[in-house]
């Protein structure tokens, strides 16, 4: 009798685990065409797009217009570049790419990957909308939407560590619905280069 409990609660464990690895995973749920792809927001208005990393340095908080407390000079990793895109956020024109580690600007080829792992793959599991992440955010990487004008509109800074990640408004998103996009996501940015934040860590 013990024997046949043990056996069943070892099926429930392992039927629990198979479940959740069931909903991280992503696979193709969608086949929209290149075309329908970009013609969403921010994609229609993108001329180009970068992938980036950076790193917190007391030293860019004066590369932008930013009220130090001097008796407060203390930053967690992280924070510097945080308190950068709060200040972006309000006012895109003051991008500088000084602040900005590693830029790499994505091909056709390498967009068309990027649009197709956003809108094609997913999780269609009714119980898949779960929120993937740890409680900590270090953003070391981002992506930069500039206009035809090369003027930055958009970003989303990304915390590939935590597995979480912040846009620059409502209107965009990574349709994060499975627990292993923000990995593939991650793939695409060591694809294209970039090493801080994808092999490399402070």
């Amino acid at each position: 009798m013990k024997n046949t409990i043990l056996i069943f609660l070892l099926f429930f464990i392992s039927q629990i685990g198979t479940c959740q690895e069931d909903l991280e995973n992503c696979f193709r749920v969608d086949e929209l065409s290149v075309k329908d792809r970009n013609y969403r927001y921010p994609f229609d208005k993108a001329s180009k797009i970068v992938f980036t990393s950076f790193d917190d340095d007391l030293k860019k908080l004066d590369l932008f217009e930013y009220e130090r407390d001097e008796e407060q000079e203390r930053y967690v990793v992280g924070e510097i570049m945080q308190i950068y895109f709060a200040f972006l956020k309000k006012n895109k024109s003051k991008y500088n790419p000084e602040m900005f580690n590693e830029k790499v600007e994505l091909s056709e080829t390498q967009k068309n990957e990027f649009t197709d792992l956003i809108y094609n793959f997913g999780n269609n599991h009714k119980d898949a909308l779960l929120r993937w992440g740890a409680n900590c955010y270090r953003p070391r990487n981002a992506i930069l939407f500039f206009d035809e004008n090369n003027q930055l509109f958009e970003f989303i800074e990304i915390c590939f560590e935590c597995n979480r990640y912040k846009t620059s408004s409502f209107k965009v998103d990574l349709n994060i619905n499975c627990g292993e996009k923000l990995s593939l996501l991650k793939d695409l940015f060591e694809q294209a280069g970039i090493e801080y934040g994808i092999k490399k860590q402070l």
